[in-house]
């Protein structure tokens, strides 16, 4: 399926792309699947987006999701770094962090950093205190919901019958993996399902907002079961599969796991943690297409 580079694909939809829902005046909505205050503002002036009809209360609730995570995923990392150059894009991350409420800790997300500290002894006068902070963190649950929203809306879009207004929703289930930041992508989990699906035909690519949102999905050779990646805002990378569960389960079971080292314990209490992993540039190839199979139907 060829995208137009530089206007969106603007469907007519009967139904509900996230429920089903049969569509009337009034509970419609017009929908940008790439919300056009998810990515820094104005990276999608003359790029392309999916627009499509979705019932009033799926598109609040994508709404809803859409606003801190896409605060938090524009902020730079512990150590202030973004994975860009944006100068715009950084005052967007600056003010969206003043405007919008972290749903994990409640809080302004410029206030939402994440610290820990934990004390104990380990003998007599030998006193241990760790603390640990981190930027502002995305609830895993939230990030997974928003990432199968958006995948919903694509497969839909790919199984369209302009015809009948409407599209096709993917069966048997949706079996998200694993969130990780941009200093976490060389992680051995997050590597191992690049390459386990490269060579699997890639059924839709999509890059839009000057590259601040990515998505990729490709099909398994034997079975109904397509794996997906998105990229938000260069800095948040989501993994999964959709589909048949077994195919699935059976490559996730042949991952590496992600270790951690335990630091404390005590009763009712514990610290461990991770090393995390950055992938060098040239071993990136999760948005790569090597050949003409790049855009197919789903």
């Amino acid at each position: 399926m060829d995208l137009p580079p530089e206007r969106p694909v603007s469907l007519r939809n009967q139904t509900c792309v996230y429920c089903g829902l049969a569509l009337s005046p009034s509970n419609k909505t017009r929908e940008h699947v790439i919300g056009r205050r998810f990515v820094p503002d104005g990276k999608l002036q003359g790029q392309w987006n999916l627009i499509l009809n979705a019932c009033r209360p799926c598109n609040s609730h994508k709404a809803d999701l859409e606003d801190d995570i896409s605060a938090i995923t524009l902020q730079p990392d512990s150590w202030g770094r973004y994975g860009h150059d944006d100068v715009s894009a950084i005052e967007d991350a600056q003010r969206k962090a003043k405007d919008s409420r972290s749903r994990r800790t409640r809080k302004a997300v410029k206030d939402s950093s994440e610290h820990i500290k934990i004390q104990g002894t380990l003998g007599p006068g030998i006193n241990l205190s760790f603390q640990y902070s981190s930027p502002p963190q995305v609830d895993e649950n939230r990030a997974f919901e928003l990432a199968r929203l958006q995948l919903m809306a694509f497969f839909y879009m790919q199984t369209y019958n302009s015809e009948t207004r409407r599209g096709g929703y993917w069966l048997h289930g949706y079996h998200p993996i694993l969130t990780a930041s941009r200093s976490d992508w060389g992680n051995p989990l997050m590597v191992g399902f690049m390459r386990t699906i490269e060579s699997w035909d890639c059924r839709l690519l999509a890059i839009s907002a000057n590259g601040f949102f990515k998505l990729i999905t490709r099909k398994h050779p034997l079975a109904e079961t397509w794996a997906w990646a998105l990229e938000w805002n260069q800095n948040c990378r989501l993994i999964g599969f959709f589909g048949q569960l077994d195919p699935a389960q059976d490559i996730v079971n042949s991952l590496p796991r992600l270790e951690a080292k335990m630091v404390y314990q005590a009763p009712n209490e514990s610290l461990s943690y991770r090393v995390e992993t950055p992938l060098k540039e040239d071993e990136d190839t999760l948005f790569l297409v090597f050949d003409e199979t790049a855009q197919r139907d789903a």
